[in-house]
């Protein structure tokens, strides 16, 4: 099972319809790079790959932050790694996760200094495992309006993230065309 739905830590299988069928056979291939373009590239997949999958692309290791972390340590944070969404951890699962938009709203309301993360969490999660297609989760991110997944390994432990702005960086920096 490549995807999973958290919901306060708990991981539940989950398929979503819309990749079963034609689109299970879609793969992120390269195309040619031409060569002036190809010394710019700041991160490269290995040429001789065609299939990408979430541990090519995906950020690690991922910034995380303990659920009772205060809402100005997560924005400072945020703030110093230049990210947009962090998960938020206990025991080391996956409980949650706050994004930049989250913090916006709440700082507007005067009570800010007091809130920690476990106050303004999203705790229904898309998780991906790291052997995803990268196609998949693109397609996911796209139809479910999310920007950013966590990605766990076979033991269902956090490992990295991934966001509509890696997919992007993916397609062009290494010239991916989906097919």
């Amino acid at each position: 099972m490549a995807f999973f739905l958290s919901t306060k830590g708990q991981l539940h299988p989950y398929r979503f319809k819309y990749l079963e069928g034609e689109f299970e056979k879609a793969r992120m291939e390269r195309t040619e790079i031409h060569s002036e373009f190809s010394k710019k590239i700041p991160k490269t997949l290995p040429l001789d790959q065609i299939d990408f999958f979430a541990i090519d692309v995906m950020n690690k290791p991922v910034l995380s932050k303990s659920v009772d972390s205060h809402l100005v340590e997560i924005r400072d944070q945020m703030k110093k790694y230049n990210i947009r969404h962090i998960p938020l951890v206990k025991d080391h699962m996956i409980i949650g996760m706050i994004s930049d938009r989250d913090l916006l709203k709440v700082e507007l309301t005067g009570t800010f200094l007091f809130l920690k993360a476990e106050d303004i969490m999203t705790t229904v999660l898309v998780v991906a495992e790291e052997e995803t297609p990268l196609a998949h989760i693109a397609r996911v991110l796209l139809e479910e309006k999310i920007s950013a997944l966590p990605i766990i390994d076979k033991s269902h432990k956090l490992v990295g993230m991934i966001s509509r702005t890696d997919i992007l960086k993916a397609v062009v920096y290494n010239r991916l065309v989906l097919k």
